[in-house]
């Protein structure tokens, strides 16, 4: 009991009721603050909604538009530079209004690179795998998973890679076996 009484000592209860009454204030302004947080994220941005990630890719040096396919389901029609590439949206909801998946994609019309020099890119690089198409057409592929939480500076880095592969496997189409020498 003494050590009790001890530790207290030089507190008035004064002193303890406005201690617990700033905790209060504290915790209620702390509430507040998340709930208008998540009420100005659920407002503006949500890396779930195709609009937005068109939004989102042109102001990142893309240009493009949003399409409907012939299956009725929308993607992201997309150039940067001379190079063309789709935002497919993948893992959504019954309306197709909310999806978790982003699955980008680009193709070439050459036919300069073979399927070993495709292996061999696949080797070389981390993100963005390849393969020859029935027509033996160069492709490369990128997904990205979203979440109601991911905003647009969690994007930022995954459309970065994505803009490099573009870049690098352009250049990899045009010359392989130069490409592979140098990046080897």
């Amino acid at each position: 009991m003494a050590r009790c009484a001890e530790g207290r000592r030089g507190l008035s209860l004064g002193a303890v009721a406005l201690g617990v009454e700033m905790t209060r204030y504290w915790l209620a302004g702390l509430a507040l603050a998340l709930t208008t947080a998540g009420a100005a994220h659920a407002a503006g941005f949500d890396a779930r909604r195709s609009a937005d990630i068109a939004t989102f890719v042109t102001a990142h040096g893309a240009s493009g538009q949003l399409k409907k396919g012939d299956d009725g389901k929308i993607y992201f029609d997309g150039q940067v530079g001379n190079i063309f590439f789709d935002v497919h949206f993948q893992t959504c909801d019954d309306d197709r209004t909310y999806c978790k998946t982003m699955l980008l994609g680009a193709s070439w019309d050459s036919k300069k690179p073979t399927v070993d020099q495709v292996n061999r890119w696949n080797r070389w690089t981390l993100y963005c795998p390849a393969y020859l198409d029935k027509d033996n057409t160069p492709n490369i592929w990128y997904s990205i998973s979203v979440t109601s939480n991911t905003d647009e500076d969690d994007l930022t880095s995954p459309l970065s890679t994505w803009m490099d592969c573009l870049h690098d496997f352009d250049s990899f189409v045009d010359n392989p076996e130069d490409f592979l020498k140098n990046h080897s």
